[in-house]
């Protein structure tokens, strides 16, 4: 059973040699195509010398003038989130029609203004939009399709939303690095209208009416909590208890939970008022990088996309003609 079920040794070392010669020819015909490589190379050095310096030549044509940009942290301030919003859509625009007398406008000259592009969108802080929207899981999905949107990235962008949101994703593209003033130009240009001066006056003044509120109204909470504890110190004295002091008790607590609230919220909004001094303003620090671009490696891409290109086409030719022969053979 046994030997009817295994091949013969004789077999066995049949296929061995067999697989080892396959190998050995494999190898071969690498080795073989490696060398026909090199001499093809050898025998034209000069159309690769060609190909080379015709694509270091055509990707300096080509070559795009570097590009720089930022990406900064920008405040709106007063409720100006779809007026800032406007004015940048506007600037943009200017800018892709190449207005030089916008530019010119701006106290600059066309020739030396770097900024080419100004993008931004708004930074979402999660709970604060949680809190906006209430526990409706399908809200968001119900108005991306009243508003005809692709995502919810595009509904926070809308005036809905966008006014919601204090901070901001800025980005500058530059033609050169050397001119970072520019910022504060596109700054001017969003804070120094008419408008805009206007918007920060009364801003200023319904946020300095708004702290004052929240001062006075601590201060009251202060003389309340004040006289309900000096009331519980003569019931004390006199011996009176009861579900009154109770509840004297519980208004007490209720008092000292909203005075914390008070006072935690006027800190914030005290510090957040250091920032007030314009509409928009930039809270980050500014920090120019170059913008990669396959365009940067055009003198490496072309020399190397000419070299493919004429080895695929010397390859076909080649196979071409190896065809031809076997053909004219067979005929013979």
């Amino acid at each position: 059973m046994s030997d009817h079920n295994n091949p013969p040794v004789n077999q066995q070392e049949m296929d061995l040699s067999d697989i080892f010669s396959l190998i050995g020819r494999l190898f071969k015909n690498i080795v073989y195509s490696f060398f026909r490589v090199v001499d093809y190379f050898i025998k034209m050095w000069w159309a690769f010398l060609l190909l080379i310096v015709a694509g270091i030549a055509l990707g300096f044509v080509f070559k795009e003038e570097p590009s720089y940009e930022a990406n900064l942290l920008l405040k709106t301030n007063f409720t100006s989130q779809a007026y800032v919003y406007t004015a940048i859509d506007q600037f943009n625009n200017n800018l892709e029609e190449d207005d030089e007398g916008f530019i010119t406008s701006l106290g600059k000259s066309p020739e030396s203004f770097s900024i080419k592009e100004v993008s931004v969108e708004p930074v979402v802080e999660v709970l604060d939009l949680v809190n906006y929207i209430g526990e409706n899981d399908g809200a968001l999905g119900e108005m991306t399709r009243e508003f005809k949107l692709e995502d919810d990235r595009e509904l926070f962008a809308t005036d809905r939303f966008l006014s919601k949101f204090k901070f901001h994703k800025l980005k500058f593209v530059f033609d050169s690095d050397k001119n970072l003033n520019d910022i504060e130009t596109f700054l001017s240009f969003i804070n120094d209208n008419s408008y805009a001066k206007e918007l920060k006056k009364e801003g200023l003044k319904n946020h300095i009416a708004y702290l004052e509120s929240q001062e006075q109204s601590i201060a009251q909470i202060n003389e309340l909590i004040n006289s309900i504890s000096t009331d519980k110190n003569i019931s004390d004295q006199k011996g009176q208890q009861g579900f009154y002091f109770n509840n004297q008790n519980e208004n007490l607590a209720s008092l000292f939970h909203t005075k914390s609230n008070l006072v935690g919220n006027l800190e914030i909004e005290k510090n957040d008022f250091v920032s007030y001094s314009n509409l928009a303003v930039i809270v980050s620090d500014i920090q120019v990088s170059k913008k990669s671009s396959i365009t940067d490696n055009l003198i490496v891409i072309y020399p190397l996309v000419f070299v493919i290109i004429f080895l695929i086409l010397s390859g076909i030719v080649s196979a071409y003609r190896s065809y031809k022969r076997e053909t004219s053979a067979l005929k013979r």
